[in-house]
């Protein structure tokens, strides 16, 4: 299906997803870093929100990297968590 058919609303209103997966914006760091890295300073703070949005950034850019590497998928796919 092209990016502007159509179909995708049809499809869509049709599609049930009952498991989208974990929504891992924010948790990174706090689950792979130690807890008292948070709280600690409130520059650490801030140094550590930049850097979560940062690692975000990168793993939402991998995975559209691997749909369109994938010829399974749909190119303009985006619900794939």
């Amino acid at each position: 299906m092209v990016k502007n058919s159509i179909y995708r609303p049809i499809f869509n209103r049709r599609e049930k997803r009952a498991n989208t997966g974990f929504d891992y914006r924010g948790q990174i760091l706090k689950k792979t870093l130690s807890s008292q890295m948070f709280g600690a300073h409130p520059l650490l703070d801030y140094l550590l929100d930049q850097v979560e949005s940062i690692v975000y950034e990168w793993v939402e850019a991998v995975k559209q990297i691997k749909i369109t590497a994938n010829p399974a998928l749909d190119k303009y796919e985006n619900k794939i968590r």
